[in-house]
């Protein structure tokens, strides 16, 4: 049953995150995290027309504090003595014009970074929500309760929990297809919060199996990021 609804999902169309923010302030509070698995941490510092913010500790198990640069296209990036800035460039962004929270999730791509934003705006990624990102080059069913959704490589998917049964918890499998057959490589029993929305990392390891990271964000009114 399991293959011919991943079959059917790959042909269709899948929820991807939307990029584009509500009409709010065009000043953008924006938080970044790494697409790494374990718990590496870098300083990255904004630049904006040749002269540095503050830097910014970015790492891979939560998202780092809020910061505000000076402009919506800017890079981040790290000091270096060989460029007439001092700083060398390893991820380029540009915001909306419009919207005031943004998350900037970083991919490692040699000595740089692939930049993928997300709007933490976005009204499907409220409480007891999922961020899937699949680093992968596979494509991957997620399945919460009895919702099915297809995550492709490298968008960004919310899934909302089913609703709210007896019991305090839901099961979460994440299928792949492995030589024409459907089988899981994750399953487990998910439970129901209130506050809290989840950002999950799909990317195969070191024997090259698939396996995921996951990072939990408490809803919070974010700080000020002046």
């Amino acid at each position: 049953m399991f293959r011919h609804l991943f079959n059917f999902f790959l042909v269709a169309a899948c929820f991807s995150g939307s990029l584009t923010a509500a009409a709010e302030p065009k000043t953008a509070g924006v938080r970044a995290m790494l697409l790494v698995p374990g718990g590496p941490i870098v300083k990255l510092q904004p630049l904006s027309g040749g002269v540095a913010g503050a830097a910014v500790q970015i790492g891979a198990r939560g998202l780092s504090e809020p910061f505000k640069p000076s402009t919506l296209d800017f890079a981040l990036a790290v000091p270096d003595t060989k460029q007439e800035s001092g700083f060398r460039a390893v991820a380029n962004v540009v915001l909306p014009a419009e919207g005031r929270d943004f998350i900037i999730l970083l991919e490692p791509a040699g000595a740089t970074y692939k930049v993928h934003l997300v709007n933490g705006g976005e009204s499907r990624f409220g409480a007891d929500s999922t961020l899937f990102f699949n680093a992968s080059e596979t494509p991957v069913m997620a399945v919460l309760g009895s919702e099915k959704t297809l995550i492709k490589p490298r968008m960004a998917v919310f899934a909302k929990a089913p609703s709210r049964g007896e019991k305090p918890f839901y099961q979460a499998t994440l299928y792949q297809s492995d030589n024409g057959k459907v089988r899981p490589f994750f399953n487990s029993r998910w439970p129901h919060r209130d506050n809290v929305r989840c950002y999950a990392f799909i990317y195969r390891n070191e024997a090259g199996n698939l396996t995921y990271q996951a990072v939990d964000e408490r809803l919070m009114p974010m700080a000020s990021a002046e």
